[in-house]
């Protein structure tokens, strides 16, 4: 470029010197010597023109590129890509030529790269706070969803065990004379199987115990049914006071009493039998709540059977000997015990020693 310009700048300054001395030549002004001085320092001057001042020009040129280089540069660091350098739209062969346009082609085509870059990764960005955003919020909606399942649980928990409770008490009271607080009919035959099934296991005597209260009806005419009832319920706690934590009491009729006594023998029901038969004698029923209250004294019949052996092992023949022996008892003037002996198939009034 530089050379370029020092032949333009040569061929400027040294055309007038040529014409000059064309015009010149021959004649007297070519011998005067203050004129070829003149000529002289002219074409010394032009001479220095045209080596010096093209490359003054190129530097000033040159300066001036890199000078808006530098101030893009400086615009591209900020952010800023909105005013590029002042090249022509369409590069050309001759560009190849000056390096400078070359290099401020270059620098538009890295400034809209590097803009296009920063778009870019500005938009990743964006979608990578809203991705994280959507994430918050999703965890947030979980989390929530799990309280709401912990509260549901502990509820479900809660309802679950309000169940279990009120079947447990449904279950009792199911199983439970409502009068006298003790097992009830179903209860007792339940207690009944079970234990014949475990003492066929295990070969263990088995006693069954039937009780009646003496006259009962009597007492219900004559006092009333409530004070039928206090009785009933009396009768109730001795059961449960003469007898065993294993043992089962029940009420299976109006005035009938069972008492199941598990791996008990027959003189060990017997002797349920005479201590039940004992607090009676000493107790007094009171027939209601006033001072001083209405009180009798009552009796009992019992039937007693006990099983060991295999062959006379059957639920419904314990019950029906029992039964048997209660009646017995009945028929031979009550308050007595009655004890009935599968081996013999017989019946006989136990005697007080």
């Amino acid at each position: 470029m530089v050379s370029r310009l020092r032949l333009m700048f040569l061929l400027a300054v040294l055309m007038p010197q040529a014409v000059m001395f064309f015009v010149t030549h021959g004649s007297a002004m070519a011998t005067n010597r203050q004129f070829s001085e003149v000529q002289a320092c002219t074409l010394a001057v032009a001479l220095l023109l045209g080596l010096f001042l093209p490359g003054i020009a190129a530097e000033w040129a040159v300066g001036k590129r890199l000078h808006r280089m530098r101030r893009m540069c400086s615009r591209v660091k900020r952010g800023d890509y909105q005013e590029l350098l002042p090249v022509p739209n369409e590069s050309s062969e001759g560009d190849s030529l000056d390096p400078l346009l070359a290099l401020m082609r270059d620098m538009n085509w890295m400034a809209r790269h590097i803009q296009i870059r920063e778009q870019d990764i500005t938009r990743m960005i964006d979608d990578l706070r809203q991705s994280r955003e959507a994430v918050r919020a999703q965890n947030q909606f979980l989390t929530n969803v799990n309280e709401e399942l912990l509260a549901a649980q502990m509820e479900l928990q809660e309802r679950t065990t309000e169940l279990e409770t009120a079947c447990r008490q449904m279950e009792t009271m199911a199983m439970t004379d409502s009068l006298t607080s003790i097992a009830n009919r179903r209860c007792f035959f339940e207690h009944l199987e079970r234990h014949f099934a475990a003492r066929i296991c295990r070969c263990k005597p088995i006693s069954l115990m039937i009780l009646d209260i003496d006259r009962f009806k009597t007492i219900n005419d004559t006092y009333g049914h409530q004070a039928g009832d206090r009785i009933l319920m009396r009768l109730a706690e001795i059961i449960r006071e003469s007898s065993r934590d294993k043992d089962l009491p029940a009420r299976v009729g109006g005035e009938e009493y069972a008492l199941l006594l598990p791996d008990t023998d027959s003189q060990g029901a017997i002797a349920v039998a005479r201590r039940i038969q004992s607090k009676l004698a000493v107790s007094r029923f009171a027939l209601d709540s006033r001072e001083p209250a209405t009180v009798v004294s009552i009796t009992v019949s019992i039937g007693v059977c006990t099983m060991v052996t295999l062959p006379c092992w059957d639920r419904d023949k314990l019950y029906s000997y029992a039964d048997q022996a209660l009646y017995y008892s009945k028929n031979n003037g009550r308050n007595s015990i009655s004890f009935y002996n599968p081996d013999t198939e017989s019946i006989a009034e136990v005697r007080l020693n």
